[in-house]
């Protein structure tokens, strides 16, 4: 247990338990950690505590009424009923359900795991403490004392910019936070201009990598014209650490929170003491005057309301016509800059003028929040109509390196000629590179199996969910995790005993549940398509929508001419939409169906194309309005007897309601990743169907209460996957299929379990 908690891993329950594994995890972790020494920018050894503390002082109050120009009160009386609502005693314990059991504890030693444990002794104690603070001004205590810790953004790093201080508060603090946070979360949205996606409900972060792809696609090729367009990515230095807490302060009261729960949060931050802890060594207590702190479960939200300084800023300057933005299309808004959680993009005119106006709103942004640009590490892109001169008055003007190539800067692929095999080959690279450092640890089958599902494939699932990739990476990929799966340890090749598609099966269906890429970058890019459909007034619909689909919808969408990669991607997973996608008759608008389904299991019809192909043609017509029955005798008459009882199966809503789209693999409706990608598995022409004993016998065989390592020895007896002597002769590398123990029979699997006598 020890041990476990030490590594914060999650082998002792998915993986084997192999405690020596545990040790090297944890002896590993603390060499990376370890801090040999700290070097100031004038090259100054940090020798004193006092040193470090310099980075959580304030800078003092700044003039933030230019800010808060830009800023509405958007609060309602609704919303602070809601956020001040007496605080109750379920809510507290699913606070605590949800928080890690192993994640780092605070000061006093005591992890979530503890009190999760332990919740029926010590329950309603921490219960009424934490209602204490929250409904009745109660103090914090020690509670909030928190444990500051640098843990290195690069490798062997000295300077104090190559740290990043997480703070590890205790759980009791992080259960009040988190109990004021799931209010907020709800509201937020308000708050937060459109620009901004990420920790906003309802937004992906993956939003806006869509979005400035396809507008640097649209930068990229504009080669004509007097005034260039420039893009500026960002690089903001110790974002949370540097928040000014008095205009966090001005920001919230702008916007209109009670005054109780602005309250409230600010004693969250005010009775907060840190102590920096040192290679395990714990310094003196002293009370910052400046940060969030990054662990605290309410601060990426605070953080986002900061932010909304720099928007407000940008959004002023956009109705002054200072700044112009960028259009990925003529008809489509203008986008002045995105923002990625603490990450930023900045869009304008490629001038001196616009350099100017871009560096002051950077610069009041800087005076009033405190967030610092770290101009050496930002870098700026033109469109190629942008003189040379101009782009060099420019550059020296921001004090930023020129980009050549956006998708560097911007951390994408590149999929444009040969830079295209050099970003497949990063993505190759980073996964051979994750093996290597594991493939001489012998680890089991059953730690292979957790390495492989919650480690290499998870790495390019944020490309895939941006980005078509190629068959032949998909293949790439699954034949380097193959290799992983069936080698005996580094560099022995090992016998590969079946394809590694009969692997992607699911567990059920005899497979062990590896991720097919080719299907599941479909299904990924899939629910991007869906975010189209279901969210068509959110910014990334609206400049995909005006520049591709105005018309119509995205399901009868073209592809188009001059398309950007990331559209011609999410365009390539319509297919399966359109097979997945079903409509919900409610008829409130008599909808015309066209050719979209909306009889389940029904297809390939002659009389529903008949029906369905008519202009006039609604479901309407089909349905009593009066007691919300269908019309029995006119679907009769309309379709064949089959195609009328399915009909007629459909149920209605007891109210009239608009016609909807929903997602038939979901009993919700929803779109679903996991789902689409199961209707790809039932859609693949490779797939076979077991027999219900076998899919019986694999239920039950996952489900024993064993090692991992043990059921998947099971899983390959039950294949005859296992190298029996047999099998080895099969693949010609022995000569003898002999039994080595009785010798008289050869050694098949039946033979090796059950008949022979040794």
């Amino acid at each position: 247990m020890f041990w476990e908690q030490r590594t914060r891993q999650n082998w002792l329950k998915l993986g084997d338990k192999n405690s020596a594994f545990f040790h090297r995890c944890a002896l590993a972790r603390r060499k990376v950690n370890t801090i040999s020494k700290l070097v100031m920018k004038e090259e100054r050894v940090i020798e004193e505590e006092s040193d470090i503390l310099d980075l959580f002082k304030s800078n003092g109050e700044a003039d933030s009424c230019k800010v808060l120009e830009g800023i509405d009160r958007i609060i309602t009386q609704e919303d602070n009923n809601f956020l001040l609502d007496p605080f109750r005693k379920e809510e507290i314990q699913t606070v605590l359900e949800g928080i890690g059991p192993t994640k780092a504890p605070g000061a006093d030693g005591f992890p979530a795991l503890f009190f999760q444990r332990y919740w029926h002794i010590v329950g309603q104690d921490v219960t009424d403490y934490c209602l204490g603070i929250l409904n009745n001004v109660q103090d914090f205590g020690d509670f909030n004392n928190t444990d500051i810790v640098l843990t290195p953004k690069v490798p062997n790093p000295t300077q104090l910019v190559n740290f990043r201080p997480i703070r590890l508060c205790s759980v009791v603090y992080k259960v009040v936070a988190k109990a004021i946070a799931n209010r907020l979360q709800k509201i937020i949205d308000k708050c937060i201009d459109e620009v901004q996606s990420a920790f906003v409900p309802g937004r992906l972060i993956t939003d806006n990598v869509l979005l400035a792809y396809e507008i640097m696609h649209t930068i990229k090729q504009k080669r004509t014209g007097k005034k260039g367009v420039m893009a500026v990515k960002l690089d903001m230095s110790k974002v949370y650490d540097k928040v000014e807490r008095k205009f966090l302060e001005d920001v919230i009261n702008k916007m209109g929170f009670a005054c109780e729960w602005v309250e409230l949060r600010k004693r969250c931050f005010s009775t907060v003491n840190y102590a920096v802890n040192i290679n395990g060594k714990r310094g003196n207590l002293f009370k910052p005057s400046r940060g969030l702190r990054q662990g605290d479960p309410l601060n990426p939200f605070i953080f986002l309301i900061c932010s909304e300084g720099l928007s407000s800023l940008m959004r002023t300057a956009t109705r002054q016509g200072l700044v112009k933005g960028a259009k990925a299309s003529r008809r489509g808004p203008a986008i002045s800059h995105l923002l990625f959680a603490d990450d930023c993009i900045l869009f304008g005119e490629a001038s001196t003028e616009g350099a100017k106006i871009l560096k002051g709103i950077l610069k009041d942004y800087e005076n009033c929040s405190g967030q610092c640009v770290n101009f050496s590490k930002s870098t700026i892109f033109f469109s190629p109509n942008t003189s040379e001169d101009r782009k060099e008055a420019v550059s020296n003007l921001q004090g930023v390196r020129v980009a050549v190539n956006p998708e560097k800067y911007l951390g994408l692929p590149n999929m444009v000629g040969r830079k295209k095999r050099e970003s497949f080959q990063k993505l190759l690279d980073s996964i051979s590179q994750r093996i290597e450092g594991w493939s001489n640890r012998m680890l089991s089958l059953g730690c292979k199996d957790f390495f492989i599902k919650s480690v290499l494939q998870a790495i390019p699932i944020f490309a895939m969910s941006c980005f078509l990739l190629p068959i032949f990476l998909c293949k790439k990929m699954e034949s380097i995790f193959a290799q992983f799966w069936w080698q005996k340890g580094r560099g022995r090749k090992g016998i590969h005993w079946c394809q590694w598609a009969h692997l992607c099966r699911s567990k059920n269906e005899g497979g062990l549940g590896f991720r097919n890429m080719a299907q599941f970058n479909i299904a990924m890019l899939a629910k991007q398509g869906w975010r189209l459909l279901e969210n068509p007034t959110s910014l990334v619909s609206r400049v995909f929508k005006a520049k591709y689909f105005p018309i119509i919808d995205f399901l009868n969408s073209q592809l188009g001419n001059r398309n950007s990669y990331v559209w011609r991607s999410i365009w390539a997973a319509r297919g399966i939409l359109e097979k997945g996608l079903i409509w919900k008759v409610g008829t409130g608008t008599s909808i015309s169906i066209g050719n979209d389904a909306w009889v389940p299991d029904l297809v390939n019809s002659r009389f529903l194309s008949s029906f369905t192909g008519s202009n006039d043609s609604k479901v309407v017509v089909l349905i009593n309005g009066q007691n919300r029955e269908w019309n029995k005798e006119m679907v009769e008459n309309t379709f064949e007897a089959v195609e009328a009882e399915m009909i007629l199966r459909i149920p209605l809503g007891k109210f009239p309601h608009d016609d909807i789209l929903a997602w038939r693999g979901e009993p919700t409706g929803v779109f679903s990743v996991k789902s689409s990608y199961k209707l790809l598995q039932r859609y693949d022409p490779s797939t076979y169907v077991l027999q219900p004993d076998y899919i019986d016998f694999y239920k039950k065989l996952w489900c024993i209460d064993l090692p991992t390592k043990v059921k998947i020895n099971m899983w390959k007896a039950s294949w005859n996957y296992l190298p029996t002597r047999v099998n080895l002769h099969h693949k010609k590398l022995i000569s003898n299929a002999s039994c080595p123990r009785c010798g008289r029979e050869t050694e098949t699997l039946t033979h090796l379990f059950k008949e022979c006598p040794i």
